[in-house]
């Protein structure tokens, strides 16, 4: 008899701690404070590996900073590729290794570079470009003559206006770094009280570190983690056999999974409190990393926009707080979260940036790292990138037009412009046509607003029949103003405006035209108000600064001018502007987010597991020999015994293409030991044990029914009680032990 069995009937297990079963889990409930370490580990993945890569390779300061979410997460899904192609098993050095490699290389191709290629030198400005300068300059100055609104205020200005190219790997302005004296310890500042406040959030909204979502998606995302920590196989490419087992390869986005397999293995925290770890970490350090690079491109080198840009950047609720709530649908939180950063690197390319010390063809191979990553995340992702890229490259062919205009090389613009429409049309077919996209297109989430009432959530950043967020609403309003005032940034509006009209077709619109266009991300209002906020945070900044800008003009216009109040002004009426959206705003809207996250945690409504059953699946997890695989209907919450504990259960999701022997256990393995062909079904999927237990979630769905074989085994011979909560029952499964197995010719 294999250990952990026992012989006779079963009684209910003792726990050591006494009381009802909330009072026991509450007592074992992980607090935040004691998930301090997974949360640092996981934004150490997050931010890590790209920064090697990204000091390697010449970037510096804000740049390097804001883009290495984008190349660490890029970093880690491609190695889970590639290692699992070399047969490489999956462990925290392997990713480590891979940036170290990344990084030699970088160092080697500075080297070379620096060695063979001469010097990086800028071309002077040509007399008719520099006259067409001069009158587009007297002009603006002729329109509004004391230059108030022809530009953003000064406290944005800490640069020139004209970007001057660089070699990436040399300070660019001396001893104060490529950023200035202080943004470095403003974005930090920035950085720490979105942390706090985001961490405020998780822990009025999740409860205890290791609660539970209780949502359809969360089943396989914990149970991929799982199988990623157990076979040591983190490659997209293989990850949706999870769900398909009878095919060698399905291609699922693995990014999420392998960076919360990191937190796992780096630090020994469980899969669910890993998770959620990295959950936060994403929301409260990935993203506004993103829009800090993405903000500092647009803007220019400012201390301001360094502090003000991660407060902001937790202040939206479509994202990233919605997006840890609804489905759940955490690998697009990830594709979403590095956004800003791939849309900051096309921004700098089509030379659009300010004071940028990333040139072009750094900018060109960011985007490159960008493709994959952003696939590898959610493929969703990709086309969110193609729609907001497409402005600032509209605008950057529109300046390339105006300075070839009547000269030899006008065919440049032209040759961009037919190359620009050829991968329109490419995406547009993609979204529309493909057979790669089928799967998507399929998906059908019926209007349930008016056209007006999706309006006013763009403009509220209420999607979704959320709450009105007025504080940041105003602050992006604002700023739609002060940019369609400089060309560079003018893009941004109808960005904004874009995504906008991709919710409004999907929450409130139906027909061909709305399932074409917003076919890519499932027709799914949720996914596509997670777009509004990526370009909502830095029309926010510019707002926010706009308006402390128009302050300190005021406070200089009273008379006040001595000379330490000159300097110190613009410090402080950024810093006093942030303290009052923070405080008016309510912590940037944190108790609205904490009840919203609390929807999927500590309010859900249908769960995944009834009250002791967690206790229950982490006792038999121990007396499961690690190799066995355990029966179970995931409608009863015991698939997730897998990610709880490690041992493989048979149905790791609440729905797959399951192969016929799966399905001949789920209808009728209770019927084992008078039929034949289950025993078939039990050795061809090394089936040791079965769980029996009642349906605890989405009763009312068909699907939950499809699993009868796994009902009331302790009324059929062949089944060994081991261990029971009262509800539920670990067996093993005796009956194949004597029935001859056949073979099917």
């Amino acid at each position: 008899m294999l250990a952990g069995s026992v012989r006779g009937p079963v009684r209910p297990h003792d726990s050591p701690v006494r009381g009802t079963a909330p009072e026991k889990e509450a007592a074992r409930a992980m607090s935040w404070l004691s998930a301090a370490p997974a949360v640092a580990l996981a934004a150490f993945w997050s931010v890590a590996p790209g920064l090697l890569a990204a000091y390697a390779w010449g970037l510096r300061g804000l740049v390097a900073w804001g883009s290495a979410p984008l190349l660490s997460v890029g970093v880690v899904s491609i190695t889970g590729v590639v290692a699992a192609a070399l047969g490489v098993g999956w462990a925290w050095w392997v990713p480590v290794a891979a940036a170290v490699l990344v990084a030699v290389v970088g160092i080697g191709v500075r080297v070379g570079s620096d060695m063979l290629l001469p010097k990086y030198r800028t071309r002077p400005e040509r007399p008719l470009a520099a006259g067409r300068r001069l009158l587009r300059t007297t002009w603006s100055r002729l329109r509004t003559p004391k230059g108030r609104f022809a530009r953003l205020p000064e406290v944005v200005d800490a640069a020139p206006t004209e970007a001057v190219p660089v070699t990436p790997w040399k300070n660019a302005a001396g001893r104060e770094g490529p950023d200035g004296r202080w943004a470095g310890i403003a974005a930090l500042a920035g950085i720490a009280i979105a942390v706090a406040l985001g961490w405020l959030t998780a822990v009025n909204g999740m409860g205890p570190a290791d609660a539970l979502s209780q949502t359809y998606d969360a089943v396989f995302h914990y149970s991929a983690v799982a199988h990623i920590v157990g076979s040591g196989d983190a490659s997209s490419l293989t990850l949706g056999t999870l769900t398909n087992p009878s095919t060698p390869t399905a291609f699922y986005p693995g990014a999420w999974h392998d960076m919360v397999s990191l937190a796992v293995l780096s630090t020994g925290t469980p899969v669910i409190p890993a998770t959620n770890a990295t959950a936060l970490a994403v929301a409260v350090v990935t993203w506004p990393l993103g829009c800090l690079l993405l903000a500092r491109q647009v803007l220019g080198r400012s201390a301001a926009v360094a502090f003000v840009t991660p407060v902001l950047a937790v202040g939206f609720t479509a994202f990233p707080w919605n997006l840890m709530t609804f489905g759940v649908l955490w690998p697009n939180l990830l594709g979403v979260a590095l956004l800003p950063g791939a849309l900051a690197a096309a921004v700098t390319l089509m030379g659009l940036a300010r004071n940028s010390t990333l040139t072009r063809p750094g900018a060109a191979g960011l985007l490159v790292v960008a493709l994959p990553t952003l696939t590898l995340a959610h493929p969703n992702s990709v086309f969110s990138l193609a729609v907001l890229a497409l402005f600032p490259v509209l605008w950057g062919l529109a300046a390339l037009f105006r300075e070839r205009l009547m000269t030899a090389r006008f065919w440049q613009p032209l040759a961009g412009l037919v190359v620009v429409a050829g991968l329109v049309w490419f995406v547009y077919w993609l979204m529309t046509a493909s057979s790669l996209t089928d799967g998507v297109r399929t998906f059908d989430w019926p209007a349930f607003q008016t056209a007006g009432q999706s309006i006013w959530g763009v403009l509220t950043n209420s999607t979704n029949d959320r709450p009105e967020i007025w504080t940041v609403s105003v602050l992006v309003v604002v700023g739609i103003v002060v940019a369609l005032r400089r060309a560079s940034t003018s893009w941004m509006a109808p960005a904004h405006l874009a995504s906008g009209f991709l919710y409004l077709q999907a929450a409130s619109q139906e027909g061909a035209f709305t399932e074409a266009v917003t076919g890519a991300w499932y027709n799914d209002s949720h996914r596509l108000a997670a777009m509004v906020p990526v370009t909502g945070v830095p029309l926010a900044v510019i707002g926010l600064l706009g308006i402390a800008g128009l302050v300190r003009r005021a406070l200089l216009a009273a008379g006040t001018s001595g000379v330490r109040f000159r300097r110190g002004l613009p410090a402080a009426t950024v810093g006093v502007a942030v303290l009052l959206v923070v405080a008016i705003s309510g912590g940037m809207s944190g108790q609205v987010h904490a009840v919203l996250l609390a929807s999927p945690y500590r309010l859900a409504t249908d769960v995944l597991l009834e009250p002791g059953q967690r206790e229950f699946l982490e006792r038999v997890g121990q007396e499961i020999p690690p190799d066995a695989v355990v029966a179970d209907n995931p409608y009863a919450g015991n698939a997730l015994l897998y990610p709880l504990t490690g041992r493989e259960v048979l149905f790791p999701h609440l729905s797959g293409n399951w192969t016929p022997d799966m399905v001949t256990i789920a209808a009728r393995l209770r019927y084992a030991a008078t039929d034949p062909e289950v025993c078939d079904a039990v050795a061809a999927t090394r089936v040791d044990y079965a769980i029996s237990g009642p349906v605890s979630f989405w009763a009312w769905d068909g699907r939950s029914t499809h699993y009868p074989g796994l009902d009331g085994l302790d009324g059929f011979p062949g089944f060994e009680p081991v261990d029971t909560d009262g509800r539920n029952t670990l067996y093993r499964v005796t009956a194949c032990d004597t029935i001859p197995i056949t073979t099917n010719p």
